[in-house]
């Protein structure tokens, strides 16, 4: 079980890690090496996530003819391949569609492993696993930083081939941990399921089960959330607050830290006194410093903000997909998951636009905190809703 722990962390972090991440750590050397401007970038990174919410999607369709375990597999494998063509030719369009590929892999992966962990991970430490595995982004921030102070003097693309090599590794150790593991269910020899009546099955899944649509809808609230919080945090500490560089880093190292300390913490206090509590207990901490920023902003406020953030962020995702596993099949588990992250990219896109526009109108970074304090006031209420329904939910009920 911990080497299974280890591997599905280790597929998280190089996945988002080196694509995701990674795209926004070195975008000064890609607009350099590729010549592009600021827009050019922006219509990159709006690549990446559009393939990311389109392979969500995807992911949760397959999920009726691939297993979860194929499937982590398959993805993994498709990676380190991905990260060495992206830079195997001086032009930005094969970089970028490689790159996308990656961040399309990373979300169908990590729908995969929460759909896996029901099969191989016992339930009494499910939710520790799971939320140690959704903090490999922020051990993958951690690790983007000591990459970058530690291969000064490399090009881009030797980087590049590095992250490719240390995939390939992740790789290597992911399929042998899984090679002991055997298919669990038999083959059916009844035909496959038409696309449609997937999606009808998908449908009715929303439709018929309380907790899938509560999950959706709580993935869309912590992605209006986190979107405004982490696009506008660098430029409230150093426009508002008049911060510098060297402080702004230490914010994101913060963010990388608490992440990876919020992965190792709130699974293991999950596991003990259930998900909703935890993730309430949270984001809740998250919400109280978001209102002493709003009353009284200061650098330290707004490094407690940060550290209390990756503390419930980086985990909930493990959590909620722990909540489910233990309420659905796992191809039904998978499908929320895959459906949850399309809410939270929409939610997220979405909520900072509107909060860029506010800025834009106010010139107040306050609208942006209040923002984010009510989406926290909801998250709060929605979880109590979750919590109050869990005791007439029939746990485990398949969804023909």
């Amino acid at each position: 079980m911990g080497l299974l722990a280890l591997v599905f962390t280790a597929c998280n972090a190089t996945t988002h890690g080196f694509s995701i991440f990674l795209y926004s750590a070195l975008l000064p050397q890609i607009r350099e090496l590729f010549e592009l401007s600021y827009s050019q970038a922006a219509l990159i990174a709006a690549l990446l996530q559009l393939f990311y919410m389109g392979a969500s999607i995807a992911s949760g369709i397959a999920a009726a003819w691939v297993s979860p375990r194929t499937m982590v597999r398959l993805t993994i494998m498709l990676s380190p391949v991905l990260l060495a063509l992206a830079v195997a030719t001086p032009w930005v369009l094969p970089f970028a569609l490689c790159l996308a590929l990656v961040s399309a892999c990373a979300v169908s992966n990590w729908n995969a492993i929460a759909a896996l962990a029901r099969e191989v991970i016992p339930a009494s430490h499910r939710s520790r696993v799971l939320g140690l595995a959704s903090s490999g982004a922020a051990f993958a921030i951690c690790l983007n930083g000591l990459l970058i102070a530690l291969l000064q003097g490399l090009s881009l693309r030797q980087f590049w081939l590095i992250c490719a090599g240390l995939t390939l590794l992740v790789t290597l150790l992911t399929l042998w941990a899984l090679a002991p593991h055997t298919e669990q269910a038999p083959r059916s020899a009844k035909a496959p399921p038409t696309f449609s009546q997937v999606f009808k099955q998908w449908l009715r899944l929303c439709l018929e089960q309380p907790v899938a649509l509560q999950i959706v809808l709580l993935s869309g609230f912590i992605g209006a959330i986190s979107g405004p919080f982490l696009n506008f945090l660098s430029a409230f500490v150093s426009d508002q607050l008049q911060a510098g560089a060297t402080v702004t880093g230490t914010l994101w190292t913060l963010i990388g830290i608490g992440g990876a300390v919020g992965g190792l913490l709130l699974g293991a206090l999950a596991d003990r006194w259930g998900a909703l509590r935890v993730m309430a207990w949270s984001i809740g901490a998250f919400g109280l410093a978001m209102l002493g920023l709003l009353g009284h902003p200061s650098l330290l406020l707004s490094g407690w903000a940060a550290g209390l953030f990756a503390l419930f962020y980086f985990p909930s995702w493990g959590l909620m997909a722990a909540y489910l596993s233990a309420r659905l099949e796992p191809v039904h588990s998978l499908q929320v998951v895959s459906l949850s992250m399309v809410s939270y990219g929409l939610a997220s896109a979405t909520a900072n636009a509107l909060c860029g526009w506010l800025l834009q109108v106010s010139g107040e970074f306050a609208v942006v905190h209040a923002w984010i304090a009510g989406w926290v006031l909801a998250s709060l209420l929605l979880l109590k809703r979750m919590a109050r329904g869990k005791a007439v939910e029939a746990p485990g009920v398949p969804i023909p």
